[in-house]
């Protein structure tokens, strides 16, 4: 009697434990100190809804006094409300890449304790299912019933389809993403697996804003896209779910593209559900078991090639154990492998979309380089790594390792200069990345050596211009809410950065073809670097700018 009265309680308490669960995996899609400051998760929730909203309420309203009358612009409009819905699923799903299993610290946590493991998956299941659905439906929930209702046409027929279209497209993206994850875990090991994610990361962000630059641009000439032969809309799975929209708004009278699109768009997302739904339990495990094996696994050594880098170019020991600490702690986190794929998969979006344009010749898109956007090339790259790098560092992931480097009397000054040679290195990296694919496209020797002379000079001001009030450890700086200006940041971004890049195209080629000044970018790098090196802030004046805050390690006085 006691065993089965044993036994129907625990059934009974198995819902309760399923929901706690269930709410426990949803709140660490959103607990994390990169997203929130002392807030709750309902906040977070809040802020994180409204973000991905703007772009379809803005648009919608937008058109409410002016809706395109000519069919190909109303198909314009359609698709971006299916590009919107397709980019934020895309771009949810791979900002929370590593939630998207169980990670580590939930299997260590929670497999100890008297739950099934079945009810683990299946908790994890419904928190992914909930949150990517409430994102679905909020980025969508506005273009639904405001398009329909400004567009003058039958009102029910195109909420059904816009819904159908914009719906499709989301659970497309994320059910890609999804199964791309799932595929990964199954075929890699623990290594391997990070070092594919951060690459396939960084080649998803930049397939994103491609998509998003193309609309911008060419949105314009949608006639000349969707012109058979559809070579281009074939790669390009928003027009697969135009497709659908037209289909299901038209009928037999839909545009030429819209039937083999719509196809396309119903068998790619069968095809991706199919392998997510497939391939989820199987990752789970894997991951269960790279989470126990990888607990007791020796932590391998650093490479004997960045170990004689640093020893030559970083003396101090200090700066030394800063330096390794950085490399290590990126190689281990997958948070800033995301946010550093994100920037730059954004940087490299927009060197493609500078380098390679696009004309229309007799109603097709024909694609050619562009001699100035190639000399962009560089200068984009660069501004968009180094403010990655600098946006990683400000994050704070590893405050538990901070008092380390506070016991040990490392001054900051040294822990700063650390994460400028840091990111120097990775410059210089992406500098000779950069100038291998010009010399293959056949760039002279000039032409080479302006561009390694004024990438060097950017390089160098970009680092003191961003690093300047850094004064602290990477990754170790607690958030101090307040000190970043929103309107300021904006400006750099839209403001200063155009006027940045086209002002240094410029300059290179007109240094082409006046060799002589080339000597202009050196001393004015060398002049506003030796200013800024001046200005910079003592390690004594940050040290007492940071006491007092939460999370600092307190010294007894004993020494």
């Amino acid at each position: 009697m006691a065993e089965q009265s044993q036994s129907i309680q625990s059934r009974a308490e198995q819902p309760r434990v399923t929901r706690t669960l269930i709410h426990h995996f949803f709140r660490r899609f959103f607990d994390n100190d990169s997203v929130q400051v002392d807030a709750d998760t309902q906040t977070t929730v809040v802020r994180a809804l409204a973000i991905v909203m703007v772009p379809g309420m803005r648009v919608a309203f937008y058109l409410q006094n002016q809706y395109p009358q000519s069919p190909w612009n109303a198909m314009h409009d359609q698709y971006f409300f299916v590009l919107t819905s397709f980019v934020v699923m895309a771009a949810v799903s791979i900002f929370e890449w590593e939630m998207l299993f169980p990670d580590r610290l939930d299997f260590l946590v929670l497999s100890p304790l008297s739950i099934k493991p079945l009810h683990m998956l299946a908790a994890k299941a419904a928190a992914l299912f909930a949150f990517l659905t409430l994102f679905l439906v909020a980025s969508n929930a506005f273009g639904i019933v405001m398009l329909p209702a400004v567009s003058k046409g039958d009102f029910f027929r195109q909420i059904y389809a816009h819904a159908a279209a914009v719906l499709l497209a989301g659970t497309f993206a994320a059910c890609l993403i999804l199964a791309l994850g799932g595929l990964l875990l199954c075929v890699l090991d623990a290594a391997r697996f990070r070092m594919v994610s951060s690459i396939l990361q960084l080649l998803a962000v930049t397939g994103l804003a491609l998509l998003v630059l193309h609309y911008f641009i060419f949105g314009n000439a949608m006639l000349a896209l969707l012109t058979p032969p559809f070579r281009i809309a074939r790669w390009m799975p928003p027009v697969w779910f135009l497709g659908v929209y037209q289909t299901l708004l038209h009928g037999d009278a839909a545009p030429p593209f819209a039937q083999p699109m719509a196809h396309d768009a119903l068998r790619a997302t069968a095809a991706a559900a199919a392998v997510a739904v497939l391939t989820y339990p199987l990752a789970w495990i894997r991951m269960r078991k790279m989470a126990i094996e990888g607990a007791a696994r020796r932590s391998k050594q650093p490479s004997r090639l960045l170990a004689r880098i640093a020893h030559t170019l970083v003396r101090r020991p200090g700066e030394r154990a800063v330096f390794h600490f950085i490399g290590q702690t990126i190689a281990r986190n997958n948070r800033y492998q995301v946010y550093l794929a994100m920037y730059g998969g954004i940087g490299l979006a927009l060197a493609i979309a500078f380098a390679l344009t696009f004309r229309i010749d007799h109603d097709t898109l024909q694609p050619s380089l562009s001699y100035p956007g190639l000399h962009a090339v560089l200068p984009l790259l660069l501004f968009w790594l180094i403010a990655g790098l600098r946006v990683a560092f400000a994050f704070p992931q590893n405050l538990a390792a901070r008092w380390v480097f506070r016991i040990t009397g490392v001054y900051t000054g040294e822990c700063a200069a650390a994460a400028r040679k840091w990111v120097f290195l990775c410059a210089l990296g992406l500098l000779a990345s950069v100038l291998a694919v010009l010399c293959a496209f056949g760039w002279d020797t000039r032409q080479l050596l302006v561009q390694a002379v004024c990438g060097l000079c950017l390089a160098v001001l970009l680092i003191d211009t961003f690093f300047f009030s850094q004064q602290t450890v990477p990754f170790n700086q607690p958030r101090m809410p307040g000190k970043t200006s929103f309107p300021l940041v904006l400006t750099l971004y839209l403001g200063v950065f155009p006027l940045f890049v086209s002002l240094t195209v410029v300059a290179e080629m007109l240094i082409e073809k006046h060799p002589f000044k080339l000597l202009l970018p050196i001393l004015i790098a060398l002049t506003l670097h030796t200013a800024l090196t001046l200005l910079r802030r003592g390690p004594g004046e940050v040290e007492e700018e940071m006491e007092g805050y939460d999370g600092e390690f307190q010294l007894l006085g004993l020494s």
